[in-house]
């Protein structure tokens, strides 16, 4: 506890601490194919589900031993815990070929989907949504 040079309390004297737990489950798998000498093949499916939180903020009660009136400040924490809550799950889907057209020269092309979800939008909104994107090239060596 802090003091001033007389020894009274003012705002911002007393603190409290708090715990914030998170959990993280990840799945991960991966598969290669090679068909033929010239086409390789691979899958991915990877899937995670993240949760945080943080425990409730209880504050000493000290407002009558501060100096001055500040009963016209509100110095609450009630929802403060819920500011940090953190929900979500992701699922990804990949495929993609290589395919060896000459010595140097490769065909590629791939396919992803992504879905999010989001279980605890309270801080920046609801993130929600799904992506799906395909990507085809050619890949020069030398």
């Amino acid at each position: 506890m802090f003091t001033d040079a007389g020894g009274v309390l003012h705002f911002g004297s007393e603190y409290a601490m708090t715990d914030y737990t998170s959990d993280a489950h990840n799945i991960y798998v991966n598969a290669t194919f090679l068909p033929m000498e010239k086409l390789r093949m691979t899958t991915t499916v990877s899937y995670n589900m993240s949760k945080g939180e943080m425990d409730q903020v209880t504050m000493p009660d000290i407002t009558d031993r501060l100096d001055g009136n500040l009963s016209h400040q509100d110095f609450s924490f009630d929802e403060m815990h819920e500011y940090s809550n953190l929900e979500y799950s992701i699922i990804r889907l990949s495929a993609s070929l290589e395919y060896l057209l000459a010595q140097g020269v490769t065909f590629t092309a791939d396919v992803d989907y992504a879905d999010l979800t989001d279980d605890q939008g309270y801080v920046y909104g609801d993130e929600s949504g799904s992506m799906f994107m395909v990507r085809t090239g050619f890949r020069f060596e030398f």
